[in-house]
């Protein structure tokens, strides 16, 4: 059984699955890389390679965050120091990335709004979103719920006004990864993951990445649809829409499946960078952008995979730096939420 490493892993140590570790370290890395590739535009090749990642990773990681949503709501209570946390998150990062735009002199500080965005800040709305849904969908059976944030998924494209306010679309596009994350249980994906399947979905995938890598510059306006905060009027052809976004779905649905099966199922050096992707998510976003008003994409645009093998070096690199325990320890020090002194006097007496 593929699973019976992880399987051991638990029972030695009960707090850490590190099969999603693992995980959610190659997942942020692409994530660093492909916000690294973002402001790279036009004809270059390396357009083709961002969108072939922006296909799968943040399916994956919605997924990962649906899977480890059961605990949100629970006999009835909800984790809200879990949804307040994502909210102070969500605050903080929209305030730094708009002090780093004001400071550049792209926008001004007090253009900053937090109810439409269309960077990296509308996966922990998003997220605060999805977790306030589970009471709702949790007693409801997993196949209707999933078929309906399909449905939504596809008829979101065709209202214009569902954009990125209140990060809507992404919300409803990447919303049946997270149900489907949420309602997967843990035997279930150990089933998913045994070698009969492997020898069918990793083929699959394959095809599928060789396919957007030697097509990709020909389905331009297809393949821009991976941002997922775009209406179908974007393309040539408006019907076409749902079928593009339904393919679209599927490839990240099989890559991401293929993806598992690379992952290692024991503790690794990856372990803790999966352990703590907070800080790398919300700060490399910030060097990026400074690197970008810096002008380093003046001249990495016209390097082709030079550029490439830079950034993907750069990205490694900066993984490694935020993923520093003085850096970590500093991130989270600032999103601690601190009860007030009278709820812990409160809380004392009680306790007495």
């Amino acid at each position: 059984n593929t699973f019976s490493v992880m399987r051991g892993c638990k029972r030695m140590n009960k707090e850490r699955d590190y099969f999603f570790d693992n995980l959610k370290a190659v997942l942020i890395f692409l994530v660093v890389l492909g916000h690294f590739l973002l402001p790279i535009r036009g004809d270059n090749p390396l357009v083709v390679v961002k969108r072939l990642i922006y296909v799968f990773h943040m399916p994956l990681f919605v997924f990962i965050s649906g899977y480890f949503a059961k605990k949100i709501y629970k006999n009835g209570q909800y984790n809200f120091k879990k949804i307040l946390y994502l909210l102070k998150a969500y605050v903080v990062f929209v305030v730094a990335i708009q002090i780093v735009y004001a400071i550049a002199g792209f926008e001004k500080f007090t253009e900053i709004d937090f109810f439409s965005q269309s960077g990296a800040p509308w996966y922990l709305f998003a997220m605060i979103v999805w977790y306030l849904t589970i009471p709702l969908v949790r007693k409801c059976k997993a196949v209707p719920v999933l078929l309906l944030t399909v449905v939504l998924a596809l008829t979101a494209g065709y209202f214009k006004n569902v954009g990125d306010f209140l990060c809507l679309s992404r919300i409803l596009v990447f919303g049946p990864f997270f149900y489907l994350g949420y309602f997967l249980e843990q035997k279930t994906l150990e089933k998913a993951l045994q070698p009969k399947f492997q020898r069918l979905v990793v083929p699959c995938a394959e095809a599928i990445c060789i396919f957007i890598l030697a097509y990709g510059a020909r389905l331009k306006d297809s393949l821009g649809m991976v941002y997922e905060n775009i209406s179908y009027y974007e393309l040539e052809e408006v019907w076409k829409g749902p079928m593009v976004r339904l393919s679209l779905m599927i490839a990240a649905f099989l890559i991401s499946w293929a993806i598992m099966f690379c992952i290692p199922r024991g503790k690794t050096r990856l372990s803790a960078i999966g352990q703590n992707t907070m800080p790398v998510y919300m700060l490399h976003r910030i060097l990026r952008d400074i690197l970008m008003f810096a002008g380093i994409y003046d001249y990495l645009g016209d390097w082709g995979w030079i550029a490439f093998f830079i950034l993907l070096g750069l990205s490694a690199g900066i993984v490694y730096m935020l993923n520093n325990s003085h850096v970590v320890n500093q991130v989270n020090r600032i999103l601690a939420l601190h009860t007030p002194q009278l709820i812990r006097n409160l809380k004392r007496q009680r306790a007495r």
